[in-house]
């Protein structure tokens, strides 16, 4: 009888089939790698556990570059001013440019009288521009005058974001040396290296930021404790013209 009962309850087994929770075992969840990846993902940055990620926060004036979720690097930054401020974007590096030349936008020549600079030292995109995948004209890139990061509120661009470290962020976006990064410079002439994979880009709009150990710090609403910009101020925003 308990044979028989056995072989009832193997039958019975096998008609009903598998059991998928029982079968299929969960893997263990993925966690971030360091404790500013967690405090990112805690405010709604996402970010990847392998591969790289620049993160560039607004009203923190800051940029923060990330490898498989370990901060890489960090820069002082200058943002568009409130009249013509920079915006959140999600986008991504796709080729380094050196020795750029600067183009106004239309707007800009009618309203600032602003003209065309060549390639060198006076350039106001300095000797490294970041291109950036987007319609807006927005770009991260080197300057001419470096007084405004030493400002503790660095809102002073038409839009773009410069970069206090864009000799640094060039060599670990192009995976070279500075060194090998100034003697780019040094040849003269605009030549461009594309990417060989690009480099998500995040603009992001944060007034709680986290620091390398995770902890939050407030910083103050630069933007939206003012008047919205107006469409003709937007317009005046972008920071150059093609290169």
């Amino acid at each position: 009888m308990i044979a028989v009962l056995g072989l009832l309850s193997a039958i019975a087994g096998c008609a009903s089939g598998p059991n998928p929770a029982a079968s299929v075992a969960a893997g263990p969840p993925v966690e971030p790698v360091s404790d500013l990846a967690a405090a990112l993902q805690g405010i709604g940055i996402a970010v990847p556990p392998r591969g790289r990620l620049v993160v560039v926060n607004i009203p923190s004036f800051e940029l923060v570059a990330l490898q498989d979720g370990k901060p890489i690097l960090r820069s002082r930054v200058v943002v568009g001013r409130p009249s013509t401020p920079t915006p959140e974007l999600s986008t991504a590096i796709w080729a380094v440019t050196f020795n750029p030349s600067w183009t106004p936008t239309p707007a800009m020549v009618r309203w600032e009288g602003a003209r065309r600079v060549a390639p060198g030292p006076q350039n106001p995109l300095g000797r490294i521009l970041f291109k950036l995948d987007n319609d807006q004209l927005i770009f991260l890139h080197d300057t001419n005058d470096r007084r405004y990061f030493d400002r503790p509120v660095r809102t002073f661009s038409h839009g773009c974001v410069r970069v206090e470290k864009a000799r640094a962020l060039a060599a670990w976006a192009l995976d070279v040396t500075e060194v090998e990064i100034d003697r780019s410079i040094a040849r003269g002439g605009t030549h461009r290296e594309i990417l060989a994979t690009n480099i998500p880009v995040a603009l992001v709009y944060r007034t709680r930021f986290p620091e390398d150990d995770g902890r939050l710090v407030e910083y103050p609403d630069i933007y939206r404790s003012q008047t919205a910009a107006t469409p003709e101020e937007v317009t005046r925003g972008f920071c150059l013209g093609p290169i």
